[in-house]
């Protein structure tokens, strides 16, 4: 027999607390074995397909975006077995919008370039429209006073 354990059954007392009735039965049965081995393995196995299916979630997501950098999101997966960090990395890189990422910055630099052109036009501006309103303020601060007066 491949599996089996003990040549014969254990005597009384060998162990250290004694099982009685089918427990006893089942630790001496080479049945057992033939039962839990292939279920082991089943569940060896399938334990290293989930870890593998969630290893490649960012490989997966890369090409469903048809992204740019799905080949280095590939490559980075498979580096992130060697070292965890560089799957953080691919999982990252998989997961942003790009796209929207780069109008961001975009806008950013279009916002800094166009202020100051327009800040310089708004402080050139800025007296002229100040003065008009200190004129047109004061004959209606001086006839408030004479109101109160």
């Amino acid at each position: 027999m491949i599996f089996h354990v003990y040549s014969e059954p254990k005597p009384e007392g060998y162990y250290v607390n004694e099982p009685f009735g089918i427990y006893r039965t089942i630790l001496d049965a080479d049945w057992l074995l033939y039962l839990l081995l292939p279920l082991l393995l089943l569940i060896v196995v399938g334990v290293l397909m989930l870890a593998w299916r969630v290893h490649e979630i960012p490989a997966h997501k890369a090409d469903h975006k048809k992204m740019r950098q799905a080949e280095l999101v590939s490559a980075l997966t498979l580096l992130g077995l060697l070292e965890h960090w560089v799957w953080a990395v691919a999982l990252f890189l998989a997961y942003v919008d790009w796209q929207a990422f780069e109008d961001f910055m975009v806008n950013i630099l279009r916002r800094s370039r166009t202020p100051a052109e327009t800040d310089g036009k708004s402080i050139q501006a800025a007296p002229a429209e100040t003065a008009s309103a200190e004129a047109v303020s004061a004959p209606a601060i001086q006839s408030v006073e004479e109101r109160q007066a």
